[in-house]
């Protein structure tokens, strides 16, 4: 029979006006107040962390917990909805240039945003993902370093990803890491050849590339600029 674990809102509320960092003038605390939500999974999480520890039967310890894992889950969420702003932005630019300013762009990419070209990428990658119905939007890890992960599955992996629950929010780089070795190895213990991994594996080169020459029109951009500054000064 499975155990029902109750930490009344009213205790909770409670806890939360005693705490300094989170009094109840705190829009925050209020915000927590109304978000935490108690459950038996949350709380058999709770007990196996803590497992040997007395933080369980500690009331005000559990709040606290709770307490903070309603807030970064807030924060993880908009973090995703950042990433994605971001990257459907940058899909949008792509759209109004032409191909030539379009790598200008890419070579100039720190120069104009907070972020490498690489990283721009990604997060145009992601956005697309999600646009297309690969990853929903619901399911998008907060991550964009683990989003993009998934963005890397050919189909075959994909499914396989689908069908073992790892599409979701809180699914972690290293199960999609894994996921991608382990099919990797069985398509190639099994001898035969996914055209569509080898594909993929084809576009994910040609990235590679693009990445590279990019890179190297930026280090040939800057030498030559140190070249302008020095003149004659260099041997």
């Amino acid at each position: 029979m499975s155990k029902t674990h109750r930490v009344s809102r009213t205790s909770f509320r409670s806890v939360m006006e005693e705490d300094d960092s989170l009094s109840v003038g705190d829009n925050r605390a209020e915000m927590l107040i109304e978000r935490v939500v108690i459950d038996d999974n949350i709380m058999t999480t709770i007990e196996d962390v803590f497992a040997g520890t007395s933080v369980v039967s500690d009331s005000v310890k559990v709040s606290r917990i709770l307490a903070v894992r309603a807030e970064v889950n807030q924060n993880w969420s908009q973090a995703r909805d950042s990433f994605l702003a971001i990257g459907r932005a940058l899909l949008d630019l792509e759209n109004v240039l032409s191909k030539a300013e379009y790598i200008k762009l890419r070579h100039g990419s720190e120069r104009l945003f907070p972020f490498s070209d690489a990283t721009a990428t990604q997060l145009r990658r992601i956005a697309k993902a999600v646009s297309d119905g690969v990853i929903p939007l619901d399911a998008c890890p907060g991550s964009y370093g683990t989003a993009y992960q998934i963005t890397l599955l050919n189909d075959y992996q994909l499914r396989v990803a689908k069908e073992r629950g790892l599409i979701r929010p809180d699914v972690t780089r290293r199960e999609i890491a894994s996921l991608r070795k382990e099919t990797v190895i069985k398509q190639e213990v099994s001898g035969r050849v996914d055209v569509n991994s080898l594909k993929d594996e084809y576009r994910k080169l040609l990235r590679q590339r693009e990445k590279l020459e990019s890179e190297m029109a930026s280090v040939d951009s800057k030498i030559q600029d140190i070249r302008g500054l020095l003149g004659d000064l260099i041997e």
